[in-house]
Formats: C-alpha cells, sequence, structure tokens
C-alpha cells in the first residue's frame, strides 16, 4: 500500500506539471499566434526567451505552493486544496513579473494561461478521479488476532509510520490477556459489522493457528466488501488467488490478491486507451451504426431507441448502462431483471441481428468516457443478479475490483449469454477474476481482437 501511494503521488506530481506546462504554451500560442486580440501589438512586449523563464518560475510556483499547502493545510478536499495551489503559482507568477521591471509581459496571456490551466487541472481530476490524497496518507488496517504476533506487528507499524499502516483496531476470541486488549473491537464473529462501521482499507490477519475453512471464510468476507487481505503466513496452502509477498518491518506479508492495474501508472495508461478507443468509437462507428439502426427500431416497436440498465459497477458502486433497444416492453426506457434466452418474445428482429453482433452494446462506450465502464473488464451484472449471486458463489464480488467492461475475458471464451445455474456463473466469475489478476495492454488487445472476430461471425451465445 505504501509503495501504491507513492506510486499516486508521483503520478499526480507529473500529471499536474504536463498539464501546467502544457496550458503555459497553448496560453501563449492563443495570445501571439492566433488573431483572436490584434489592438495593441505596437506594444514593445517582453521577447519570447523571457516567457521560457516566466515557464519556469510557474512550475517551480507551483511545486512550492504543492508542498506549502498540502502540508499546512487541515482540509482535504482536493477541490480546495488545487485552488489554493493555482492562486499560490499565479502569485509567484506575478511577483516574478513585477520584480522584471520594465519587460512588458502581456496581460492577456496570463488570463489565457489561468484559464486554461485550470480548466485542464479540472479536467483532469474529473477524469482521473478527485477523491485522492496526495500526501503522507496511510492505510487504515483491522487486525484479527490481538496475541503475540499481532501485537508485534502493531508495534512495527507504531513505531515506524512511513510504513504507510495505522492500526484501528483488533478482533479476537480471546484476548483477555492482550497487551492490546483496550483496542478489541470484538470477537471474529464481528467482522462484517466492524468492517460495515469502520473505515478499513485492509485486514491483516495474524492468527497463530487457524483452519483453511475459517481462514478462507475471513477471506472471503473480507473480499465481499471490496477490503484487501494480507495473511501473516504459517501455511499457505489456505490461500488462494494470487500472492504477492509484501515486506513490512520484520513482517513478510501475503497478500491474497494484488491485481495489476492497482498500479497507477497501469490505471492511467488503461484509463487513456479507454478515453481515445472510445472517443473514436463514438464519433466513426456508432453514428454510422446509429444511422441504419435507430430507424428500423422505432418502425418495428414502439418505444425509444436507446434504453438503460441499473448494473453493478466499480465496488459495487451501482450505475445506468446504456444500450440499444432489442426488446418489446411496456416500460421500454428501463430493464426487466429477468435475463434473455434462446427464443425469447421480447426480442424484436432488429433486436436478434443487434444482439447477435454485440451492436447492441455500442453505447456503453459512453459509459467508458464518464468513467463507469472500460473498454475490457467482466460484463456488469444486473444489480439484482449481483445480490443473488454474492450469497452463494465464493468471491464472486472479486469481479468487481475493476470497472466492467464493453466486452470481456469470460465472454470471448463463449460464456455469454442467461446464467441459469450457479455453476455457469462460477465460470464466468473464475475467468473474470484471472483476467483481473493477469491484466495487461496486450491481452486487452488480444480480447478486442477476438470480440471483432466474434462480432463478424456472430455470438450464438448472444441472445
Amino acid at each position: 500500500m505504501q509503495q501504491t501511494a507513492t506510486y499516486r503521488k508521483i503520478f499526480f506530481i507529473l500529471l499536474d506539471l504536463f498539464v501546467l506546462n502544457l496550458a503555459f504554451n497553448l496560453g501563449y500560442f492563443a495570445r501571439f499566434n492566433m488573431a483572436l486580440y490584434t489592438a495593441a501589438d505596437t506594444i514593445p512586449w517582453a521577447p519570447a526567451s523571457r516567457y521560457i523563464g516566466l515557464e519556469v518560475i510557474a512550475t517551480l510556483g507551483w511545486l512550492i505552493g504543492s508542498y506549502v499547502v498540502r502540508s499546512r493545510s487541515q482540509n482535504r478536499s482536493e477541490w480546495s486544496l488545487l485552488s489554493k495551489i493555482v492562486l499560490f503559482m499565479l502569485g509567484t507568477t506575478m511577483i516574478f513579473i513585477v520584480m522584471q521591471g520594465g519587460l512588458n509581459y502581456s496581460r492577456l496571456f496570463l488570463l489565457y494561461f489561468a484559464t486554461i490551466a485550470s480548466s485542464l487541472l479540472v479536467m483532469s481530476r474529473l477524469i482521473f478521479g478527485s477523491n485522492f490524497s496526495i500526501g503522507g496518507s496511510s492505510s487504515d488496517v483491522l487486525v484479527i488476532g490481538a496475541g503475540r504476533v499481532g501485537e508485534r506487528f502493531y508495534h512495527n507499524v507504531k513505531t515506524n509510520p512511513t510504513m504507510g499502516y495505522r492500526v484501528i483496531g483488533f478482533l479476537d476470541d480471546n484476548g483477555v490477556t492482550s497487551n492490546v486488549r483496550p483496542m478489541i473491537l470484538g470477537t471474529l464473529g464481528d467482522l462484517d459489522k466492524v468492517t460495515s462501521e469502520q473505515k478499513i482499507d485492509e485486514v491483516i490477519i495474524a492468527l497463530p493457528k487457524t483452519s483453511e475453512e475459517r481462514l478462507g471464510d475471513l477471506i472471503a468476507r473480507c473480499e465481499d466488501k471490496f477490503i484487501r487481505v494480507s495473511v501473516i503466513p504459517n501455511d499457505y496452502a489456505a490461500l488462494e488467488g494470487k500472492r504477492v509477498i509484501a515486506e513490512v518491518g520484520e513482517f513478510s506479508l501475503v497478500r491474497v490478491r494484488e491485481t495489476p492495474l492497482e498500479k497507477p501508472a497501469s490505471a492511467f495508461f488503461k484509463r487513456a486507451f479507454d478515453i481515445i478507443f472510445s472517443v473514436l468509437v463514438l464519433l466513426i462507428v456508432l453514428p454510422i451504426v446509429f444511422i441504419v439502426v435507430a430507424p428500423i427500431i422505432l418502425i418495428t416497436s414502439r418505444g425509444p431507441v436507446f434504453f438503460r440498465q441499473l448494473r453493478t459497477g466499480l465496488s459495487g458502486k451501482p450505475f445506468y448502462c446504456y444500450k440499444f433497444r432489442t426488446m418489446r416492453h411496456a416500460n421500454s426506457t428501463v430493464s426487466d431483471p429477468m435475463q434473455a434466452m434462446r427464443g425469447d418474445p421480447r426480442l424484436t428482429g432488429i433486436g436478434k441481428i443487434l444482439r447477435r453482433t454485440n451492436l447492441d452494446e455500442l453505447p456503453q462506450f459512453w459509459n467508458v468516457i464518464r468513467g463507469e465502464m472500460s473498454v475490457v473488464g467482466p460484463r456488469p451484472h444486473m444489480v439484482e443478479h449481483t445480490e443473488d449471486y454474492r450469497k452463494v458463489i465464493g468471491s464472486y464480488m472479486v469481479r468487481h475490483l475493476v470497472n466492467p467492461g464493453v466486452t470481456g475475458w469470460a465472454q470471448v471464451n463463449g460464456l455469454r449469454g442467461a446464467t441459469e445455474t450457479p455453476e455457469k456463473m462460477r465460470d464466468r466469475v473464475r475467468f473474470d477474476t484471472y483476467y483481473i489478476e493477469n491484466w495487461s495492454f496486450f491481452f486487452d488487445v488480444k480480447i478486442i481482437f477476438l470480440t471483432i472476430a466474434r462480432m463478424i461471425r456472430g455470438d450464438k451465445n448472444a441472445y
């Protein structure tokens, strides 16, 4: 977690510097290279070389402002911090200009620069997330096991805050003699209650002896709430999923599941690809399909061209997924919770074609732009089905550790369509979990090409 926080910090510093310098150069180009303003061109403006120095000063002002504002401000709102840093940077720039004496820097350029920089910074937060903390945050940790191992782990992270952990409490079935007894929040049976009431980023299992069945149950209960699980191991046999070793002081933690997309660089690369790919689809492919398909949908059945369906997204949060309407329905703006089946009488003629070719999914690229979906990922299920399956399929909620996708690894392996039995859903979850744990850019490209191939020949499971 500490490494992830460091990567995230570096990523946003570099992103801000890129945005800042891009805004500076766009502002300069708009003022001096575009015919937006020509009234005072006879004024002896400062030479271009001086603007390079001004850009350096603005960059330094941003870096110093980021450090000063974030280290001293108690307001954790990112928007508030961002506005203070922008003002600090602009103030530094103005002081530098005043110190230059007789040199004339264009005030209109400064207006362009401030406006473009502010706009791009806001856009970057909306695209990559506004609810993050750049500096010095720790993971809130719940330790299961208040015995000797749990105590030692607690004292390790308490005396070394730079490790990135903050223990908020313990769970233990027999902590009467424990030295951390005041911090015991309950027994192992209280895990669901405590994780629901407290903000917990990670659970550390520090039990000296436990059965595979009990360990598996604890892991499943945490993953059902999207909480990372790490184990101070005595035995690896009971652990399923991709295991990563992390060193925390004298302890080696086995992280039960760590995905490549938790690395900010990977998440940034995937998000950038999602945006570029989706913009191309929405500007080139969707209009062509819409011109052909929309009139047929309207002519052959009553109702709108599009409909929306409430589905489960990242971390279990619901969102409205958009599709071309393929069914007849009394209220065709929303979805019937019943899954489509072979020979479904609700399907229209054009609907059968759209489903078989996957073209009904094209509007979901708008969901990708909005950040609710990705081009590739586990297919989102209806909220009703999520609640049903999470009760009967272990690790079902793991598939929500990443954004759902327009297409996915399970779909290109034939696991599309109705899931009449829990066994079929288990197979789908198995493929989704494999994708999450083994993501790479080339894996995404492979899935996209396989999806296109299925669109061309038609998907027999799409009905």
